[in-house]
C-alpha cells in the first residue's frame, strides 16, 4: 500500500468542497468563455463582412420574405385540397346512400340464430 499511503490518512477528501458548488462554478466559467466567445465571434464578423450592414439586412428581409410567401402559398394549396377531398368524400357518401329497406339493422334489433348451436 505504498502507492495509496495509510488507510485513515486521506486528507483530499476531508478538505474537498461540496460537489454542487464545484457544478455551479465551473458552469459559471462555461457560461463566461461562452459570452467572451460570442463577443469575439461577432465582432470578428463585423470586420470580416464582404458588404455593408445595411445590403446584409436587405438580404434577410428578402429571403424571409420569400420564404413567408411560399409557405403561405404551400399551406392555402393544402388547405384547398383538403377542401377538395372532403366535398368528393360527402358527394360519394350522397351518392352511395342506400335506401332504408336495405340498410342493415342495428345490433339492438339483431335477434341470435338458434339453428348455430
Amino acid at each position: 500500500m505504498s502507492y495509496a499511503g495509510p488507510k485513515g490518512s486521506n486528507t483530499r477528501t476531508a478538505t474537498r468542497p461540496s460537489s454542487t458548488s464545484t457544478d455551479w462554478e465551473q458552469l459559471a466559467v462555461f457560461g463566461a468563455g461562452l459570452a467572451v466567445g460570442l463577443a469575439v465571434g461577432a465582432g470578428i464578423a463585423l470586420l470580416a463582412a464582404p458588404q455593408p450592414g445595411w445590403q446584409t439586412r436587405s438580404d434577410i428581409s428578402r429571403f424571409t420574405r420569400n420564404k413567408r410567401r411560399a409557405l403561405q402559398r404551400r399551406s392555402r394549396d393544402a388547405w384547398l385540397d383538403l377542401r377538395d377531398e372532403l366535398r368528393e368524400a360527402s358527394r360519394s357518401l350522397r351518392r352511395t346512400r342506400r335506401p332504408v329497406s336495405e340498410r342493415p339493422l342495428p345490433p339492438s334489433e339483431l335477434r341470435p340464430d338458434n339453428d348455430d348451436r
